[in-house]
């Protein structure tokens, strides 16, 4: 189709199995033919579920759009050792489950709250710019520092040894193949990610996502709106204000509006919109004003 530079928003993809987020961006990218495309929250290629792609103007929401909260649907083996923690990594371990079901929701429950997490080896944490998984394919010893996170839920559990499924709900930049291995490592037998559903990203959930061929296909079908999320709707959790005209010439010219979101707490982020509801700047509270976080007109 032909570029057209007006395609701002976001597409939430229902991702499937066996490709890296990266390639879904280049997928929507290379379709609608337009260069600003990024995801946000890296699924691997194993899992699938939502996964927001912003277009154009978009991707500088991108910070705003997860709220601080992600949830999926695990499934993980107990008694394999993979040295990826999932189950594309070769095999460094097998042993015997002793463990009965008792024992498993036991250990599930020390992951809930806040936690120091090693991230696994393989994956894109950087040391000095370079990421780990660059790192360690090429057989490289480094350090891994724990990361603090937390564990809001763990629900709905189904166990069939080896196989156990379960519902997590946690803050950002937390690690379902940690959670795995470190699973299998208290009951210790080991353990792996075998299967990843990704059900939320913020306030989106999987049920507002689109298989990524039907997106495709639409774009190919020159209707390449049709799934297509405004920038106000990607972010219905940021609280907001409507401007008038003279307000915002001043928002586009970087003018501060005087004794304006007054109302809000320091530090709060809102977002200023014209009468049409169109998100034309973030903004956030300072102790007497605001300063502007992205200027989007």
């Amino acid at each position: 189709m032909e570029k057209d530079t007006e395609i701002n928003g976001g597409f939430f993809v229902n991702k499937p199995k066996g490709l890296t987020s990266r390639k879904v961006d280049n997928i929507i990218s290379k379709a609608i033919n337009i260069k600003r495309v990024g995801h946000i929250g890296t699924l691997d290629p194993l899992a699938e579920g939502i996964l927001p792609v912003l277009i154009g103007k978009a991707t500088k929401l991108s910070r705003f759009v997860d709220s601080g909260i992600k949830a999926y649907r695990v499934e993980m083996i107990l008694g394999i050792t993979t040295d990826t923690d999932d189950a594309t990594g070769e095999v460094i371990s097998v042993k015997s489950v002793k463990a009965n079901s008792n024992e498993v929701l036991s250990a599930l429950k020390k992951f809930v709250g806040k936690i120091e997490q090693v991230p696994p080896k393989y994956s894109a944490k950087k040391r000095n710019g370079i990421p780990y998984y660059r790192l360690a394919r090429k057989g490289l010893e480094f350090e891994i520092k724990a990361s603090n996170v937390q564990i809001f839920s763990i629900a709905n559990v189904e166990i069939d040894l080896p196989k156990i499924r379960f519902d997590v709900e946690c803050s950002t930049g937390t690690y379902m193949r940690a959670i795995a291995r470190d699973l299998g490592s208290i009951l210790g037998c080991g353990g792996h990610l075998s299967g990843l559903v990704r059900t939320r990203v913020g306030p989106h959930t999987l049920q507002k996502a689109t298989n990524l061929d039907v997106i495709i296909d639409s774009i190919q079908s020159e209707t390449p709106k049709k799934y297509l999320v405004c920038l106000a709707d990607l972010i219905p959790h940021i609280p907001r204000i409507r401007i008038k005209d003279l307000e915002i010439w001043q928002v586009i010219h970087g003018q501060i509006i005087q004794n304006f979101g007054l109302q809000f707490r320091n530090s709060e982020i809102f977002a200023l919109t014209d009468s049409n509801d169109k998100v034309l700047a973030l903004a956030e509270k300072e102790s007497s004003s605001y300063k502007y976080l992205r200027v989007l007109v």
